[in-house]
């Protein structure tokens, strides 16, 4: 009798087990159909630009971003160019996605005077590790990829690895500058 109790007891205990993992496989299910949903929305509905520095994902402080702000502005009124920086949480997008993302902002917001094609927009995820810088076609013709992926190397990376987001971006962008005005 006490062996056919202990099956019983096994039975239910393995009915209780499969009915809590059929529950976390709708559930993971449930989210993962709400977030591409959110994804698509967003995709579709981009936030208006709201300065030179969009920053979705809350990697600067106030101060910090109206800085870039300040930075961006003065190298726009001095030449035509203009950057914009843009930070995306990995709610907004899917890692795979993200550089499409970068270049859909790029094109929608248009960056850049429109007569020039000089827009520059820098795209940042902490979340997913990830930046990537699109060039106006004005802009291509002055810096090349190898110049842009050299500044992301040397100028952005070592502090993003620091955990000093502000850090790396205000040094990129500094170079971009840099760059850009011993090109004019």
């Amino acid at each position: 009798m006490k062996q056919i109790s202990k099956y019983i007891l096994l039975f239910f205990f393995a009915i209780n087990l499969n009915a809590q993992n059929t529950e976390v496989i709708k559930n993971d299910s449930l989210k993962n159909k709400s977030v591409e949903l959110f994804r698509k929305i967003f995709w579709e509905n981009l936030p208006k630009s709201v300065s030179f520095t969009n920053d979705y994902e809350n990697l600067y402080s106030d101060a910090e971003q109206t800085k870039l702000d300040s930075i961006i502005t003065k190298f726009e009124k001095e030449t035509t160019f203009e950057i914009g920086i843009v930070t995306i949480d990995t709610i907004k997008t899917s890692k795979e996605n993200f550089d499409k993302l970068s270049l859909h902002i790029a094109q929608t917001w248009g960056i850049g005077k429109k007569d020039k094609d000089n827009g520059i927009l820098i795209t940042i995820s902490k979340g997913y590790r990830r930046i990537r810088i699109e060039h106006g076609n004005g802009i291509e013709k002055i810096i090349t990829e190898k110049e842009t992926s050299e500044i992301i190397e040397n100028y952005f990376i070592p502090e993003f690895r620091k955990g000093e987001y502000y850090n790396g971006t205000l040094n990129g962008l500094n170079e971009i500058i840099k760059l850009l005005k011993s090109k004019l």
